[in-house]
């Protein structure tokens, strides 16, 4: 087993190798907790991007990500067809509408924030003292760093 040598640039490595694990982790437990929903980790993805960032077009959604449009729109498509996101004109842009959540979306979002907090909040207590601000700094910190490298690199 590799151990490399204890240095800052040691403990991002570790962070990098341990991020896809809870990326995973967090992408099945969602699944399995909303499954009852029909809402799959794209989705919810989505939602949760127009839940806490409010209107986009499916170029910013897809930029986050980063995938392409073609990848986003049959995400939101189906979002559409469910009632759960809408529509409207963009006046930045002609032809790449904004998109929004509905009530019913609004609605579906508090319950999977409902659902994953409850999932999570007896279990908390085996964390310890684990510092998730902490975490959470640290991770936008590395994802602002990648999104930079690939912004220069595209």
């Amino acid at each position: 087993m590799y151990e490399p040598h204890p240095s800052p640039e040691a403990d991002i490595l570790a962070f990098i190798n341990e991020a896809p694990f809870c990326h995973f982790r967090l992408t099945a437990a969602a699944e399995r907790l909303l499954a009852d929903l029909g809402v799959e980790a794209p989705a919810r993805s989505v939602l949760r991007d127009l839940f806490f960032d409010g209107e986009q077009t499916a170029p910013d959604i897809a930029r986050k990500r980063p995938v392409t449009r073609q990848a986003v729109q049959p995400v939101l498509d189906n979002l559409i067809a469910r009632g759960f996101v809408s529509t409207k004109p963009n006046p930045r842009h002609k032809r790449s509408k904004l998109y929004l959540l509905t009530p019913a979306g609004i609605e579906l979002c508090v319950e999977i924030q409902r659902r994953e907090l409850a999932a999570i909040r007896d279990r908390l207590a085996r964390a310890g003292d684990a510092d998730f601000a902490a975490a959470t700094k640290a991770i936008r910190t590395l994802n602002n760093v990648l999104k930079d490298y690939l912004d220069e690199t595209a």
